[in-house]
């Protein structure tokens, strides 16, 4: 009855975003304790009294409810650009680095998925390509920031010093999931030698 009520003040499309939310909430959850092979959409749905069906209507495979929860991930800090216009690019890279210190199945799931996503006929290179492409054009920017700033010195091309530093990020956390490389200092030495900071 009450749940009647809410979805007839709301609409059906608050009612969809909100138990799209519910099921990343558990998918978050249940992928960190876990891990991604660990979990299943079948125990997600147990978790919150629903059925594989309804779970497969908002996320019809694991991968693409994988993909969602790390787009929340990158969601949650929505300051990030803010932070690297005030404080600079490299702190504020260094600051999401330490960050993922504590989310050590996430980063690993990532990890894993965009190995995996790299062949074109997988179900989640699209989505793999476009988010390599927004990290691209918002770090580039956020660099061409700092050189007009004055903070570095580089005088190569913003979008291809973004390029390597997604790239060399990755690599430094997959060293670190796997031999406990330190990745803030690794990322620092990495940020300093390409951009050259003041």
């Amino acid at each position: 009855m009450a749940e009647g009520n809410e979805t007839a003040r709301r609409g059906p499309y608050a009612k969809t975003a909100s138990r799209r939310a519910e099921i990343i909430a558990s998918a978050t959850a249940i992928f960190s304790t876990h891990g991604y092979q660990g979990g299943s959409l079948r125990q997600i749905a147990r978790q919150l009294d629903l059925s594989l069906t309804t779970v497969m209507h908002h996320f019809p495979t694991k991968v693409s409810l994988l993909a969602a929860v790390l787009d929340q991930e990158d969601r949650s800090d929505p300051d990030a650009e803010e932070r690297s216009r005030r404080n600079g690019f490299i702190p504020m890279v260094l600051g999401i680095v330490e960050r993922n210190l504590r989310r050590q199945e996430l980063v690993r799931m990532f990890s894993i998925i965009s190995a995996e996503a790299t062949h074109p006929a997988h179900e989640a290179h699209d989505w793999l390509v476009n988010r390599y492409a927004a990290v691209t054009t918002s770090y580039g920017q956020l660099i061409a920031y700092d050189r007009g700033a004055g903070r570095i010195t580089t005088p190569r091309d913003p979008e291809l010093l973004a390029a390597l530093v997604v790239s060399g990020w990755e690599g430094i956390q997959i060293r670190w999931l796997t031999d406990g490389l330190d990745p803030v200092q690794a990322m620092r030495a990495l940020l300093v030698d390409l951009l050259r900071p003041v």
